[in-house]
């Protein structure tokens, strides 16, 4: 019974691939020349579901990204082909136009007009391809494809943004065009990895930080197991659970006769308050806020075991978080359940849970690289006597740690 591992596409063969489908788009150019905005994926191994709520949450970007191949214009338009959809966007400046419900085009247009809300009239634009090399789902696809638009649209209007400042242009593309009620996560760590390197990110004070791994107990890898199943976190729960999140924050504020906002976050609630009060909370919202205060601790003892390099007892947390989102926090579609079960009980597998929103879409696993076969094996016989029906369209991914984004003049 062979699985389907689905090794990585070499550098020299993607940018073959998207310069083919570019001149077959839009011909060969001339003046300026194209450029290429490499932007990586990212896993979350701990910190889930605690951005919106001004929690700690940690990351790693994986060698799989998001590229995007362009070349400048001299007009207020931005033509983009996607190889992934095998279908084209054009979005004029002056106009953009209400989110299309699910429209790949959103992103685009979201970045066009965050970018021109923040810097003035943008007076150039771009044509371009743009390919991600892996499945959608849970590895912040939608915020690597704002992050290429918006340091494409940069690149040609020779603007500089610093980190943070592109951390709100994709938050405000998000929140406010797209109408999705996530945090920072997703974009710190893409901004802000280092390779090798934990990202961490209080998303209270918007601090960030790089923890490098002292030699570890164990060597390790990424594995991302797609579940053939994909997903738009504005079609899940996604936004409920946040809004029910904000609701254990008001009524703990509230039973403690403390003033609190509509929406307040549960960062902001001490946690001896949810220890004195959390028992009179509805059962939803207690398990939301269990969840989030469980994780918090989760977080800062990852971080000091990361540090250490103890490999075994920080995959052991990411274990505990993944049961934590499905018990507390309620994410988790059949199939993803299934799949962090299966890694779970797998020799060699140091930690596993959801990636993202965890509706739909990935598990992550952290795993000893000399078990892959035997890991990939074992995956494979119980995710086909579970999910049969999928076993056509789930795939395996053996990942490294990688860096930041990188902008290169072809």
């Amino acid at each position: 019974m062979s699985h389907p591992t689905q090794p990585k596409t070499s550098p020299e063969t993607r940018h073959t691939m998207l310069l083919e489908r570019f001149h077959s788009a839009w011909g060969r150019q001339s003046g300026d020349p194209v450029f290429l905005i490499n932007v990586p994926l990212r896993i979350c191994p701990l910190g889930a579901h605690s951005d919106h709520q001004g929690g700690i949450v940690t990351g790693l970007t994986i060698d799989r990204s998001v590229q995007l191949l362009a070349h400048p214009l001299d007009r207020r338009e931005a033509s983009l082909w996607s190889a992934n959809f095998d279908d084209e966007r054009i979005v004029q400046f002056p106009t953009i136009q209400p989110k299309t419900p699910g429209d790949w085009g959103n992103y685009l247009r979201g970045a066009v007009q965050a970018l021109s809300t923040a810097h003035g009239e943008l007076t150039r634009g771009f044509r371009g391809v743009i390919h991600g090399d892996m499945p959608i789902g849970g590895l912040s696809s939608s915020a690597a494809v704002t992050i290429a638009y918006l340091k494409a649209l940069e690149h040609v209007n020779g603007i500089r943004s610093s980190t943070l400042e592109t951390i709100q242009l994709v938050r405000a593309v998000e929140n406010g065009y797209l109408g999705l009620h996530n945090g920072i996560l997703d974009q710190s760590v893409i901004l802000s990895a280092k390779r090798g390197a934990l990202t961490c990110i209080d998303c209270s004070s918007h601090t960030i930080t790089s923890r490098p791994q002292q030699t570890p107990s164990a060597p390790w890898e990424i594995l991302v197991v797609y579940s053939g199943l994909s997903r738009q976190l504005t079609a899940t729960p996604f936004n409920q659970r946040v809004s029910e999140c904000h609701q254990a924050a008001r009524e703990l504020l509230l039973m403690a006769k403390q003033s609190a906002s509509d929406k307040p976050l549960l960062g902001d609630v001490d946690a001896t308050l949810f220890d004195d009060l959390g028992a009179r909370l509805p059962e939803n919202l207690r398990r939301r806020a269990t969840h989030f205060y469980t994780e918090r601790a989760r977080v800062l003892k990852g971080i000091e075991l990361w540090s250490e390099g103890n490999i075994e007892s920080f995959g052991r947390l990411v274990t505990s978080s993944g049961e934590s989102s499905i018990v507390n926090y309620e994410s988790g579609s059949p199939v993803l359940i299934s799949l962090y079960e299966i890694l779970a009980d797998i020799p060699g597998v140091y930690g596993t849970r959801f990636c993202g929103g965890g509706f739909q879409g990935c598990c992550l696993a952290l795993i000893d690289p000399r078990k892959r076969d035997s890991i990939a094996h074992a995956l494979h016989q119980g995710y086909s006597r579970r999910h049969p029906e999928l076993i056509q369209d789930y795939s395996l991914h053996f990942c490294q740690s990688t860096d930041s984004v990188s902008i290169e003049v072809l």
